[in-house]
């Protein structure tokens, strides 16, 4: 497993059952460098994990059968999972969501349709 594919960019995988979130994710982390993997439900997650490791995942917050819980909970338990930031992506502004993804350990939650330039700062940040 790898974090940088064969042609040297970096991998991020995106979780959303939203066929239209997916393909403009997709194409932004693409123009910004990025090979992009993408998953639907939680069979979809795993087995994009079996095959390669992101470098950065992005997640809607309610992906089908798939609670941010859930995720990080099963990337803590393997080793070579461990160490992948999420990201979620979410329509929700309540603050206590806000509160609740990051007590989760995700590393921030960002508006889903809109903040490209957060969402810059953020993929900028978990470069470096």
């Amino acid at each position: 497993m790898t974090s940088v594919t064969s042609d040297g960019r970096p991998l991020v995988l995106i979780i959303d059952e939203e066929e239209t979130a997916r393909d403009l994710y997709g194409h932004w982390f693409h123009l910004h460098g990025f090979q992009v993997a993408c998953a639907v439900g939680v069979s979809g997650v795993w087995w994009a994990l079996r095959r390669e490791r992101p470098q950065l995942i992005v997640t809607d917050l309610r992906a089908r059968d798939l609670t941010l819980n859930k995720l990080i909970a099963r990337l803590q338990c393997e080793e070579k999972t461990r160490c992948i930031p999420v990201l979620v992506i979410t329509s929700s502004c309540d603050p206590q969501v806000l509160d609740d993804v990051k007590a989760a350990g995700a590393v921030a939650a960002l508006p889903k349709w809109g903040d490209f330039d957060l969402l810059q700062s953020w993929v900028a940040a978990l470069s470096k």
